[in-house]
């Protein structure tokens, strides 16, 4: 087969913590995070941002200026990015049903052929993703197998890294591609969110960017927020994200109460919830164009299970969670890109726990109204025993920002020159032509 074409303060007492570990260099906590050391300015920037997690009574509002994210929301450009942390098994999500060695080395772990939903060229989905055969159907779905993010590690800690960073290893800048495209982009265009705990590296960076979680803190009083508004009224840099921060709310109000539980039954955890969440302060007028969410838990080391197991119901819960999100952007989910990722695939084949081990290549996805036509992106190394990375991964061939780039030029119109910005050193990494 061939090739088709971090420290976020929301409560004083946080806020005291996040200032004592300013300074520590870099650490991983046990979420498979890094997070990063923040200058003053940045821990106060947050901070202020950080307001945006809590529910804000209604006369705070009245601090909020004239704000706006970004233009229309039926005339911009939008992308979602979606990390799945842990490390997806790839070749469950779309199995390889074509590869004559795939039942053999997959053994316990080969999800019957009559359970999973038939793409194209020998592909499948499993059954927890089987609703993602309506954006299939309507050519809003292509699907990247054999990607890798291009430093071979298996360390969820260096590959998280890499994906988030956009550079070819795990050192260098700390910034992330996602702040990057966002300084980029031009003024009236380059507004970002993360929804979720606390800020992905991915987002941190010079371009101001914001933060959303369904609140968990009670009531802010107007009180401590005047003294904030006070505090930041001397820095208009920091004022203005603060004010934003109010703003934010209140496109974001009435989320947490209505939102995480979706259209139906529900609870404030809901992956359903954060999804329709993300799109509505994604369509909303002044909402931003840019946003990071993740899902944790894909890490499955034993019993994986196959059809109906642990993973097909992870899978389950995101593939709900995207039609989610198409469903609530409703007449601005044209002009939108979502895009899904992990750090690294699994080990072709099952250990002695019934589950995999960390491994090399994976499938990515990508969705939207922009594709085209549905397509699977591969150069498909094979699964014989010679055709192995090592001898047990998936050969890696097509590199995790070749399909980035081809997003964001086809998403964004971003030329070359600027795609080199956002992903510096990859110049000679070509962008995939995925949307038309």
């Amino acid at each position: 087969m061939t090739r088709f074409v971090t420290c976020l303060p929301t409560t004083r007492s946080r806020a005291l913590s996040a200032l004592r570990c300013a300074s520590r260099a870099p650490h991983f906590n046990g979420d498979n995070r890094m997070t990063i050391p923040m200058n003053r300015r940045r821990f106060l920037a947050h901070s202020a941002m950080g307001m945006g997690l809590m529910a804000m009574p209604t006369t705070a509002l009245s601090m909020v200026s004239n704000l706006s994210f970004a233009t229309s929301p039926l005339t911009q450009n939008r992308l979602l990015f979606v990390l799945l942390r842990g490390g997806v098994d790839g070749l469950t999500a779309v199995a390889p049903t074509g590869d004559p060695d795939y039942e053999r080395v997959r053994g316990v772990l080969a999800v019957e052929r009559d359970r999973m939903t038939a793409l194209a060229d020998g592909y499948a989905l499993a059954p927890g993703l089987s609703p993602l055969a309506e954006f299939w159907n309507r050519d809003e779905l292509a699907v990247v197998h054999g990607v890798a993010v291009p430093n071979r590690s298996r360390s969820h800690f260096e590959a998280q890294a890499v994906l988030e960073t956009g550079l070819d290893r795990p050192v260098g800048a700390s910034d992330g591609w996602l702040n990057r495209l966002l300084g980029v982009l031009d003024g009236s265009n380059n507004a970002g969110i993360a929804v979720g705990a606390g800020l992905p590296r991915s987002l941190i960076g010079d371009a101001q960017v914001s933060s959303w979680s369904p609140a968990q803190l009670g009531t802010v009083e107007d009180a401590y927020l005047e003294r904030l508004h006070l505090l930041y009224r001397s820095d208009p840099e920091l004022l203005d994200q603060f004010e934003a921060a109010l703003s934010q709310r209140v496109i974001a109000s009435g989320l947490a109460d209505e939102s995480m539980t979706g259209k139906g039954p529900g609870d404030r955890s809901s992956v359903d919830g954060l999804f329709r969440a993300t799109a509505k302060l994604m369509s909303a007028e002044s909402g931003p164009n840019v946003a990071a969410m993740e899902m944790s838990g894909w890490d499955t080391h034993a019993n994986q299970g196959s059809a109906g197991g642990a993973l097909d119901r992870l899978f389950a819960r995101l593939a709900s969670g995207l039609a989610a999100y198409r469903d609530e952007m409703g007449e601005s989910w044209p002009g939108t890109t979502v895009v899904v990722m992990t750090e690294f695939g699994r080990s072709v084949r099952p250990n002695g726990a019934r589950g995999t081990d960390h491994g090399t290549a994976g499938a990515a996805f990508v969705l939207g109204d922009g594709i085209g036509t549905r397509k699977i992106i591969t150069d498909w190394p094979g699964l014989g025993d010679k055709q192995l990375f090592e001898g047990r991964d998936l050969r890696p061939t097509i590199d995790s920002r070749a399909v980035l780039k081809g997003v964001l030029a086809g998403r964004f119109d971003l030329t070359k020159g600027q795609l080199n910005k956002v992903f510096p050193g990859a110049a000679d990494v070509t962008a995939i032509d995925i949307l038309s």
